[in-house]
């Protein structure tokens, strides 16, 4: 279950990445009272000509691949360090697998299956759009960015990065979620923290647009041999 919440906040993180790579703005500039040697933190009418070019373009991309290094710490889990691959299909398709953990997390958009291979054991969560918080609806109209998520620059600036703070406009499972782009808008570096004040981490690489991803690759077939447990609770 602990993983199912972990990714909630993860699902919105590469739906951004795959708008925001669609387009490559220059740096924001530095403001006049901003020190020669320090960069200033962006203004806000900078934060909301980035958002607008990732409302703008992300119709542009529909698939996106890519690496990661994912690192959860929680006071009451423990700390928690995992790489492996991600597959996102818009609006609601996606295929994280963690192959030293022997771990799967699939959905097809309406299904999502939770395999962990060491337990022979899939947590299989149905009507999955129904049960949608913020974070995962805004993978469905990232065009409406502004509408889901108050967007400010993150203070103090990280320099030659463009950095901001989302925090969702209603209550779900995500707090907040600190996000580090790239002078080209790739996300290099995100900061999830959940309603649980548990930390992810995640650092992304090998990121590929527009490859194809059939709809095959989001379905799951139950290994011979694994025990399925169907949740009929909220995620």
């Amino acid at each position: 279950m602990r993983t199912v919440i972990r990714m909630t906040g993860i699902l919105f993180v590469f739906g951004l990445s795959v708008a925001a790579a669609a387009d490559t703005p220059e740096s924001a500039p530095t403001t006049d009272e901003a020190p020669a040697t320090e960069a200033a933190p962006a203004a806000s009418a900078d934060a909301a000509a980035i958002v607008k070019q990732v409302e703008a373009k992300y119709a542009a991309v529909e698939t996106m691949h890519a690496s990661f290094v994912q690192t959860t710490k929680s006071e009451l889990f423990g700390d928690e360090k995992q790489a492996g691959t991600v597959v996102i299909k818009r609006p609601t398709k996606m295929r994280w697998i963690f192959p030293d953990a022997g771990k799967q997390f699939i959905t097809d958009g309406s299904t999502m299956w939770v395999y962990t291979e060491p337990d022979k054991q899939v947590i299989r969560f149905d009507d999955v759009a129904q049960q949608a918080d913020a974070a995962q609806s805004l993978l469905q109209s990232l065009d409406k960015l502004d509408e889901l998520f108050h967007v400010e620059a993150a203070s103090p600036a990280i320099e030659g990065k463009h950095a901001f703070v989302l925090k969702p406009r209603a209550e779900g499972q995500v707090k907040k979620i600190d996000l580090v782009l790239t002078t080209d808008l790739l996300v290099e570096h995100v900061v999830i923290t959940d309603s649980f004040d548990s930390v992810t981490e995640m650092d992304f690489s090998d990121v590929k647009l527009g490859q194809d991803a059939p709809d095959a690759l989001f379905g799951f077939v139950v290994p011979e041999g694994v025990e399925v447990i169907t949740s009929s609770g909220g995620m």
